[in-house]
């Protein structure tokens, strides 16, 4: 890996210039001395204002990170890195969450609310349409820490949200969606901001039942968003009509509760934990 970035150092004159100066104002000065000092004080003090103390900068950085775009992480991997992270899907996986223990054949999501055709359709009826994809995806924690190893490529396999809500005929003023999981956790998001991504509710990641990765029997999946809104075991989509919508992931609103947490970088020295 080449050098990341290299400290910009600003001379005199380009720091006056940025100020709005002419280094010309030295030679209102009627003392010779006062001339001499005037560029040097002028140095002092913007080098004094552009200090920062607690940055190491390096001519080069070497290491190796611990996530690739390239390669597809292991279902072994996924577990052990995503699967048990507070971050990924509040909601827990069916058979802890109740006393219940639901085949990955038997579940089933209802789809509601602010719609024309409201319904009920198992995994079963799922699989056997046409509507079945497979799609290689990202998934990242919020809390991702410095090593990146909290990151995955999955091919994932299931049903795109869109189709099944289309089915459904929202309103036209419906705005807002709301996947709930079997224990009641919920994620709501703006009816649009789903609208201009593949996102997709799973039921197989590289070719395993989910509960052999992240657990559970289904997963809804967001394209470019971080897995703190990938909730696990739907039990339904529920459309409507809200005043104000809930904040966009990528809002600076929904941004701030995550702002302080790592994503990905590299440790002094190059190594990596």
């Amino acid at each position: 890996m080449g050098t990341l970035k290299k400290t910009l150092v600003l001379g005199t004159s380009s720091v006056l210039a940025l100020a709005g100066m002419s280094s010309g104002f030295a030679l209102a000065a009627t003392d010779a001395s006062a001339q001499e000092d005037a560029p040097s004080a002028a140095s002092h003090d913007a080098s004094a204002a552009y200090a920062k103390t607690d940055i190491v900068t390096l001519d080069a950085v070497e290491g190796q990170f611990a996530f690739t775009q390239s390669e597809t992480s292991s279902n072994e991997d996924i577990q052990k890195n995503l699967g048990a992270s507070q971050y990924l899907c509040g909601a827990r996986p069916m058979g802890e969450a109740s006393a219940a223990d639901v085949a990955p054949e038997d579940w089933q999501i209802a789809v509601g609310g602010a719609v024309a055709n409201p319904y009920v359709a198992t995994y079963g009826e799922l699989v056997q349409t046409d509507e079945v994809q497979s799609l290689l995806m990202g998934c990242a924690c919020a809390g991702n820490p410095a090593d990146g190893k909290a990151s995955a490529n999955a091919e994932v396999t299931g049903i795109s949200v869109l189709t099944m809500i289309g089915m459904a005929q929202p309103d036209a003023n419906a705005n807002t969606i709301v996947f709930t999981s079997a224990d009641g956790y919920e994620v709501a998001l703006p009816l649009s901001y789903v609208q201009r991504r593949y996102c997709p509710v799973v039921f197989d990641v590289n070719g395993a039942p989910l509960a052999e990765s992240v657990g559970g029997v289904n997963q809804l999946w967001l394209g470019s968003t971080s897995a703190n809104y990938f909730a696990r075991d739907v039990v339904a989509i529920t459309l409507e009509e809200r005043e104000t919508p809930p904040p966009s992931p990528s809002s600076d609103e929904a941004r701030e509760a995550y702002a302080n947490l790592p994503n990905i970088g590299v440790l002094l020295g190059g190594d990596v934990a």
